[in-house]
């Protein structure tokens, strides 16, 4: 207002054309805008409201920043005081020349239409959530280093950190009441299923370039979780076999141990704070030993409380069938654990993008097939 008044009075304005005036008046704004821009507030990523929305046993405070060796992980926000959210993060590690697996984040505010983005390594801000009163977003976050560790749970040193959220000044976060109750999903076909994000027939686009489009939220494992009220967690688990897979990955026995024996800088517990229901899904690329199963089983149950819900869904090909199902049997009648449970769907119709990872739509059919089988077990319906 002060620069206004300056002009209208200064002897040479009434000289002025009109049109040097009127872009004058423009660059003024223009200027006085962005100032007002850069004054904006940055919520840290580690402000207590910010972790409270983290999904469980997913994050790593790293300094100033949060970080996930995880294949999908997501963060529910919720803002007060700004119409504006930019998430800010530090991408200076990416060293791959392989664009297509740069990092993708997937977003909706208020429950309105998802939106997607990829990083690149030059990329330090993305706009979220642009006139929004009291924006609730839902983040998730789909490879936060191009080729991560997702089993020993330490960040690569080529990962992505998010360090805040830029907001308007006077802006700041506010806590999300969220589930109590939190479900655990062990696997990767349970995640996301790699061509979640792909149409009926579109396949599998060549070097894993999937990894740019996948949301996880389309998998059945969240769909169950969200459905019947609790809070989706994950242990990615690459390989899809009890007793390790591919690039090295560690048997599942090792791969709890590492998890749940490290220390999370998040709250101080242990990595395995009593989720109320695991559901494990894992097979595919090979027929495990029943010692990997029973080893496994033996190993969650341990980290767990008694009265969490253990339930292996055998896998969707059939693969593995008959041990899994006598390795489990042998398990649950040497521990008389009786809140362990078997789930086989048998053959049912579902979409795929190569004729094995599953589509959205193809999620969602198992979600429904298994919705019976998942009743009974938790012995009430969604809520």
């Amino acid at each position: 207002m002060f620069v206004i008044m300056t002009l209208s009075f200064a002897p040479q304005t009434r000289a002025m054309p009109a049109l040097r005036l009127c872009l004058l008046l423009a660059a003024i704004v223009s200027l006085t805008c962005g100032h007002a821009r850069l004054l904006g507030a940055v919520v840290p990523a580690t402000d207590a409201r910010v972790l409270n929305g983290l999904s469980p046993y997913n994050w790593t405070v790293q300094g100033e920043s949060v970080g996930s060796s995880i294949c999908g992980a997501s963060i529910t926000l919720k803002f007060s005081g700004t119409r504006h959210v930019s998430l800010e993060v530090d991408t200076s590690r990416i060293v791959t020349p392989i664009a297509s697996r740069y990092p993708i984040i997937a977003w909706s505010v208020n429950g309105g239409a998802r939106q997607t983005h990829q990083l690149s390594p030059r990329e330090t801000s993305v706009v979220l959530a642009s006139e929004v009163d009291s924006p609730l977003i839902d983040l998730y976050i789909k490879g936060v280093s191009p080729y991560e560790d997702r089993w020993s749970g330490c960040l690569p040193p080529n990962a992505v950190s998010v360090t805040g959220f830029k907001v308007d000044e006077g802006g700041a976060a506010v806590a999300v009441e969220l589930p109590g109750e939190i479900w655990l999903n062990i696997g990767d076909s349970i995640m996301s299923g790699d061509a979640a994000g792909y149409a009926e027939g579109q396949g599998r686009p060549a070097n894993d370039a999937w990894a740019a489009s996948d949301d996880g939220r389309a998998s059945y494992g969240y769909l169950l979780a969200q459905h019947y009220g609790y809070r989706e967690a994950r242990i990615a688990y690459g390989g899809y076999n009890w007793g390790g897979g591919m690039a090295g990955i560690p048997a599942l026995t090792t791969l709890i141990d590492q998890r749940s024996a490290a220390v999370s800088r998040l709250t101080g517990q242990v990595l395995l704070p009593a989720p109320s229901v695991v559901l494990i899904n894992l097979g595919e690329n090979g027929v495990p030993a029943d010692r990997d199963v029973t080893d496994a089983l033996g190993t969650l149950r341990r980290r767990v409380e008694p009265a969490t819900k253990i339930i292996v869904m055998l896998p969707l090909s059939g693969r593995g069938r008959a041990e899994i199902n006598r390795a489990f049997e042998a398990y649950k009648l040497a521990a008389r654990d009786y809140n362990a449970w078997l789930i086989d769907l048998g053959q049912i119709p579902y979409g795929t993008a190569d004729g094995q990872h599953l589509t959205a739509a193809g999620h969602r059919a198992v979600f429904e097939a298994a919705l019976p089988a998942f009743d009974a077990i938790l012995e009430r319906g969604s809520h």
